[in-house]
């Protein structure tokens, strides 16, 4: 509260006990002796419900001088027994009334804090369990996804378990990284590149080199990249540069301008060498991968290039900047 705010109270309090010496002024005539403090109770009691208990002890002083002064024979500052029992009884009740209204006073914001932790506790068990839901739906519809693009081309139940196992594993490292963060919160591009690629033992050493600016990255568009990268991996090291002892993979990113749109875009390239001549394929060319790098960067207004020259795989994707924290509906 402010100090023009206090001082507001304050005033208001002094009009209380102007009005209850002047009703009591107006009493006397009228009321035997003995009640001296008859209007000035209820002053205390309203000052220190309404404006505090401060307010309520200044209102109290002045009605017990006032009384002592004017109401109690013989009148003026008058020390005798009988006047001494009388200010003492009166510091007791307005004592008692002021001790009251401050437990009260105090119970009453207790309660208030209690109800307000409460709201906020709830807000946040609210908030957690729609983000809880918001998660599992994107991993149930990029689980979705894995299932029905793994099915292409499969020969037997066998290899058919085989990609899923580690098509999940790679979903469940990449949920790993989401751990811990809430909405709005992210890491770097960095971390998912390293993590999605740390199965085939190349990050760190000199089979893999990567390079790129500080790129925030959040949501379920981690998760995506992670498996995308993961799965570029798989293919390099069943088909292509890490399938030999002298393939190298290059991954850079960088941000760049759109020449059509204008509008700011993440440039991802993934680039194979060393590795044997690479020989398109229904597996290579159309498969999970590539299947899903096509669904989800086109559905955000990105695009793919993916390129076979005798170097090795190229991979460009295009994704605007945008997708970068934004959820990713996978179908």
């Amino acid at each position: 509260m402010s100090p023009l705010a206090v001082g507001a109270t304050y005033a208001a309090s002094l009009c209380i006990f102007i009005l209850a010496l002047a009703l009591r002024f107006w009493l006397d005539p009228h009321m035997p002796q003995g009640f001296p403090y008859l209007t000035f109770f209820p002053a205390v009691l309203i000052t220190g419900f309404v404006f505090g208990v401060r307010q309520g002890a200044a209102v109290a002083v002045l009605s017990g001088l006032a009384s002592w002064y004017f109401f109690i024979p013989p009148t003026g500052f008058d020390i005798s027994v009988g006047t001494l029992l009388a200010m003492g009884l009166y510091v007791f009740v307005v004592g008692t009334e002021l001790s009251l209204i401050a437990l009260m006073m105090r119970a009453y914001r207790a309660e208030a804090l209690a109800r307000k932790e409460t709201q906020r506790l709830a807000e946040q068990q609210e908030t957690m369990a729609q983000e809880l839901d918001h998660r599992l739906k994107n991993i149930f519809a990029t689980m979705n996804a894995i299932i029905s693009l793994s099915l292409r081309g499969v020969s037997s139940a066998e290899e058919l378990a085989a990609r899923l196992r580690e098509r999940v594993s790679a979903l469940g490292r990449s949920n790993l990284l989401l751990r811990g963060f809430r909405d709005g919160e992210e890491v770097s591009l960095r971390t998912v590149v390293e993590q999605a690629l740390e199965p085939f033992s190349i990050v760190g050493t000199s089979r893999f080199r990567s390079e790129g600016p500080n790129t925030p990255i959040g949501g379920q568009t981690l998760v995506v990249i992670g498996l995308i990268l993961h799965e570029l991996g798989t293919n390099a090291a069943k088909y292509g540069a890490l399938s030999v002892p002298a393939g190298r993979v290059s991954l850079s990113w960088r941000k760049d301008k759109e020449p059509e749109s204008g509008g700011e875009v993440l440039v991802i390239d993934w680039q194979e060498t060393g590795g044997p001549p690479p020989k398109p394929s229904p597996a290579t060319s159309r498969g999970f991968g590539s299947t899903l790098m096509t669904r989800v960067i086109a559905s955000v207004g990105g695009h793919t290039d993916i390129d076979y020259p005798e170097t090795g795989a190229f991979i460009r994707m295009t994704l605007p900047t945008e997708m970068l924290n934004p959820v990713i509906e996978v179908s």
